[in-house]
């Protein structure tokens, strides 16, 4: 990466911009009883982490021998969004992080596994306005989802950013090791028991947000 250039950024959403996961996971939990299912949310997070909708309803069929109606998944997309209009917080310290690195113009993407209704509702919810513009990017638009590259090659293209010249800012060290396999650096946030796996995967690690720019700029 040329240090005249600044490098373009692309966030994953839940776990790294917003405080989602055991949130949706708490939701997931109560809703599954109705399937025949009792799982705490930390089984249930551990569980449906990293996955897409088809990837959760298809982890539920698997335990129940059918998968979930259209009905379920109506209830659990309603129940999600209200969850996160209530509860749904940026995490601690990316919010300025976000702001300072708008400001010294960084080109900045989302790149998830939610669908794009989730994480556009979930950005304007937690506050982020409009930092990342239209750049926001789910593995629908792509052929494969996490822990492929697709979508953050995608996010690269549509930023104007050559692999070499983009940070991948990631909490799964699935997706952190396949954007460093894409050519692209990657930063772990890791503030709980996933910070040897992060670092296994050969991201640069942080514990809090704080740490961001000063990961970026090293």
């Amino acid at each position: 990466m040329s240090g005249s250039i600044l490098p373009a950024l692309i966030f994953d959403c839940d776990g790294v911009l917003v405080d989602s996961e055991y949130l949706a996971s708490r939701v997931e939990s109560e809703l599954i009883r109705d399937l025949g299912l009792t799982l705490s949310v930390e089984e249930v997070h551990d569980l449906f982490l990293g996955k897409t909708v088809d990837g959760v309803l298809d982890a539920i069929a698997a335990r129940t021998g059918q998968r979930p109606s259209t009905v379920w998944a109506y209830n659990w997309a309603f129940a999600t969004a209200q969850a996160f209009r209530h509860e749904l917080k940026m995490i601690e310290g990316v919010g300025a992080a976000v702001e300072s690195l708008w400001q010294r113009g960084h080109r900045m993407a989302v790149a998830s596994q939610s669908p794009l209704a989730r994480v556009k509702f979930s950005l304007e919810v937690a506050g982020f306005g409009d930092r990342f513009g239209s750049h926001l990017y789910v593995t629908t638009m792509v052929r494969r989802p996490k822990p492929a590259p697709d979508v953050y090659l995608l996010a690269a293209e549509k930023l104007g950013a050559a692999p070499a010249d983009c940070v991948v800012i990631e909490d799964s060290p699935a997706g952190a090791a396949a954007a460093l396999g894409a050519g692209m650096r990657a930063i772990g946030y890791a503030p709980g028991k996933s910070f040897d796996d992060m670092r296994r995967s050969g991201a640069r690690v942080i514990r809090h947000m704080s740490e961001l720019i000063a990961a970026i700029d090293s």
